[in-house]
């Protein structure tokens, strides 16, 4: 809802629990789209996903090339923002800072995918 309300256009959710009308119910270790086909995917569950390498895998596969993964987690330094970097194998960092949000200190991470090869 809040990146709808940012202005952002065709925003779809999606989480082990459905919620619709905003969150439909899709596996993030198994997402049911295209390759390619979003320009952004966000997540602020990386951290608790069960396989984050796959989680972060299934993120850059359905972003497209050029395109931006942006990752929240709680508030963190230097090294563990590069641990989560690390898992974006088909991305590079563009920038990591801490934000409130929601009332809560947290570290958000953007990366963008690189070009295919």
């Amino acid at each position: 809802m809040a990146l709808s309300k940012m202005g952002l256009k065709n925003v779809i959710g999606v989480e082990l629990i459905e919620s619709l009308p905003l969150v439909s119910r899709a596996n993030p270790h198994n997402l049911p789209f295209f390759d390619g086909a979003f320009d952004v995917a966000f997540t602020g569950h990386l951290m608790a996903a069960l396989y984050p390498l796959r989680n972060a895998e299934e993120m850059e596969r359905t972003v497209r090339n050029g395109g931006v993964c942006v990752v929240v987690v709680d508030e963190c330094g230097e090294e563990e923002v590069k641990e989560i970097v690390r898992l974006f194998r088909r991305s590079r960092l563009l920038s990591s800072s801490d934000v409130t949000l929601n009332g809560r200190r947290v570290t958000r991470i953007i990366m963008r995918k690189k070009a295919s090869d």
